[in-house]
């Protein structure tokens, strides 16, 4: 239900603390994306890591998962009260290896060795992937913590008609212009071909995470050309070349790879709002509805003795298989796997009703 009215909703006030704003890093391998999360968040944030390279990485708080159930597993953990007098932030690393680890729990749900392999499900693999995607990502904001992802970068080629290219746009660039020839009809047209940094993530894969973070931070080297040396910084704004971006107008377009020129530039820019406008009190931490383990467990005990009245545990089977994985049993999940039990709780339920079983 609605905690509100549209009749009594205070004007929105923007957060002072550059830790409430969600986050996407990305960047070339070992430029430092790692150590710029846990620099900006210290032991508040806890990593979800993805593969084994955190060692060098002393203070970081770190749990390790090696499957998409893992993931869930940790996202129900953070329901729980406890987790947020540990932690604020929720760094997933990386969002690539996160996203395998789906595919091959969708693959192994429908009898696939890859998603699409199967042509009989019409699509069914592959719209299970894309919304279990979407909502997996989603629990962390719904559990009440900033969700940040860190990615690596991949370049590619990019070709713009000229004619949408602004000068604005090719200031400080080496883009050059070029005619191509279209294949079917022959005619030739001015373009800008160029190498393009964007995140190593397909853009379905991309899609979500790009519609839920305040700022998109590409890291990289460029040249001091005070000293002629390589350094290290941080893009926060779009450009023909790379994909950034920031939630704030005013923001620095480029500075100092590291987590004080970034907290900085965020203050810089909110310090350009009208101080009325803005608050000191975090969004972070919203209420969540507690999960009492032993509760859910109960209906869906209560629910198993009506399927197996009706002769259909075969559909619980299935149910758990899907949720908690093949050869798993829903009577086996652990307090740990709560938001996994509320989901089979919830096809359990739908499948009820649909044959007719009540308890």
């Amino acid at each position: 239900m609605l905690d509100t009215s549209i009749f009594n909703i205070a004007p929105n006030k923007v957060p002072t603390r550059p830790e409430d704003y969600s986050t996407f890093i990305y960047g070339p391998p070992k430029i430092g994306k790692t150590t710029l999360a846990y620099d900006m968040f210290k032991q508040r944030g806890l990593f979800i890591a993805t593969e084994d390279r955190h060692k060098a990485l002393p203070g970081a708080m770190i749990i390790r998962v090696k499957s998409w159930v893992d993931y869930l597993t940790v996202m129900g953990q953070l329901r729980q009260p406890q987790a947020k007098e540990l932690y604020d932030t929720v760094i997933v690393d990386t969002a690539e290896n996160l996203y395998g680890m789906l595919e091959k729990y969708v693959a192994a749900k429908w009898k696939e060795k890859t998603v699409g392999e199967r042509d009989d499900l019409w699509g069914k693999d592959w719209t299970d992937l894309r919304v279990m995607w979407k909502d997996g990502l989603m629990m962390i904001s719904d559990a009440g913590f900033v969700p940040v992802f860190i990615s690596h970068a991949t370049q590619n080629t990019v070709q713009i008609p000229a004619s949408g290219v602004l000068d604005s746009d090719l200031a400080g660039s080496t883009v050059e212009k070029k005619t191509v020839k279209d294949k079917k009809s022959g005619t030739e047209s001015e373009v800008y071909e160029f190498l393009k940094y964007q995140p190593d993530l397909k853009d379905k894969v991309m899609g979500p995470i790009n519609k839920m973070v305040d700022n998109i931070l590409f890291v990289n080297t460029t040249l001091n050309t005070t000293t002629n040396e390589e350094q290290r910084v941080i893009y926060l704004r779009d450009t023909l070349q790379w994909q950034a971006g920031s939630t704030f107008e005013g923001i620095d377009p480029i500075i100092p790879l590291s987590a004080a020129a970034y907290r900085s530039a965020v203050q810089r820019a909110i310090a350009k709002i009208d101080k009325d406008q803005t608050t000191d009190v975090s969004t972070r931490h919203k209420e969540t509805e507690e999960i009492v383990f032993a509760d859910v467990m109960k209906e869906v005990t209560e629910y198993a003795k009506g399927f197996h009245a009706a002769k259909q545990m075969e559909e619980i089977t299935q149910i758990s298989n899907d949720v908690f994985g093949l050869g798993n049993k829903i009577t086996q999940a652990t307090e740990d796997q709560a938001e996994l039990l509320v989901s089979a709780l919830e096809k359990i339920k739908d499948k009820a009703s649909k044959l007719g079983i009540t308890i």
